[in-house]
C-alpha cells in the first residue's frame, strides 16, 4: 500500500520517511479535529514516545480494537493502523506468570490492541505536558466536546447506583492540581467537578476521581453528544439516538 504526497504528488510506501528527509515536502499540520482527538487520548491512556526527538509519536494501549480503528481512521494519513498487541490468554499467562492472579484464566482477560500515530514533528506542541518527567496537563486546555468526550471514553465512567446518573473521571496524575481542572471546565463555560473523592491506592499512591452531580452530568452528556465506539455504555440512553 502507497501513499500520495499531496506535496510532490508522487506515491511513498512510507510518506512519514520521505517528508521526514525531504527538503522540499514537508509534514501537513493536522486539522482542528485531529488536535483535538489527541489531546482527549493524550490526557487519557495515551502517550507521546521520544517527546524530545525531532519527530514524536503518539501512541495508545487498549481493549477496545473499535475505539482505536476510529481514531486511526480520523487521524487519516496520519495512523498507522491497529495491531493486537496481547491475546486474552496471553495476559492470564503474564499474570500467572508473575503470580499477580495464580488461578488467571483467559476468560476473565481480553485482548489488547496498540494503535501509533507517524512519527511528526507537531506533536512536539505537547512537550510542555513532559516537562516535570511524568505527564501533567497544562492550564490552557480548551475541553471542546471532542477534547472531553475521548478523555471520558479513556478515563471515564457512568455510576448509575440508585438510579442515579452521573459522571465520574479519573484523574489521579492531577490528583494535586483540582484547582486547574476547575479552572479548566470553568473557562469552557461547563460545570466544574462538584467533588474529588481522594483514596489511597492498595500499595503506593493515591486515586482521584472527579464526581459530578446528576444535573452536571446531563449537562456534560449533551455538551459531548454522541458517543464513541464501544463506549456506548457510558451514556444513558436518553442521551444519543441508536
Amino acid at each position: 500500500m502507497t501513499d500520495v504526497c499531496s506535496q510532490c504528488g508522487n506515491e511513498y510506501k512510507r510518506i512519514g520517511t520521505h517528508w521526514s528527509s525531504s527538503k522540499s515536502c514537508n509534514h501537513p499540520s493536522f486539522s482542528k479535529e485531529q488536535l483535538e482527538i489527541i489531546t482527549g487520548l493524550l490526557m487519557g491512556d495515551g502517550w507521546i514516545e521520544s517527546i524530545d526527538k525531532r519527530n514524536p509519536a503518539l501512541r495508545s494501549e487498549m481493549i477496545s480494537k473499535k475505539y482505536l480503528q476510529y481514531v486511526d481512521k480520523k487521524l487519516g494519513i496520519f495512523g498507522n493502523g491497529v495491531k493486537l498487541l496481547k491475546t486474552a490468554e496471553e495476559s492470564a499467562q503474564d499474570a500467572r506468570n508473575r503470580n499477580f492472579s495464580p488461578g488467571a484464566k483467559k476468560e476473565n482477560y481480553s485482548d489488547v490492541y496498540y494503535w501509533s500515530s507517524m512519527n511528526h514533528p507537531e506533536l512536539q506542541r505537547f512537550s510542555d505536558w513532559y516537562s516535570t518527567g511524568g505527564k501533567v496537563w497544562p492550564e490552557n486546555i480548551e475541553l471542546t466536546p471532542i477534547v472531553l468526550k475521548h478523555w471520558y471514553c479513556g478515563d471515564g465512567h457512568w455510576s448509575n447506583v440508585s438510579s442515579c446518573n452521573n459522571i465520574v473521571i479519573s484523574m489521579s496524575k492531577e490528583v494535586n492540581n483540582t484547582e486547574k481542572v476547575n479552572k479548566m471546565f470553568e473557562e469552557s463555560n461547563l460545570p466544574s467537578p462538584s467533588n474529588y473523592n481522594i483514596s489511597k491506592r492498595k500499595g503506593d499512591g493515591v486515586k482521584c476521581n472527579a464526581q459530578f452531580t446528576v444535573e452536571q452530568s446531563e449537562e456534560l452528556w449533551k455538551y459531548m453528544g454522541e458517543p464513541l465506539p464501544d463506549f456506548e455504555y457510558k451514556w444513558p440512553q436518553g442521551y444519543y439516538s441508536t
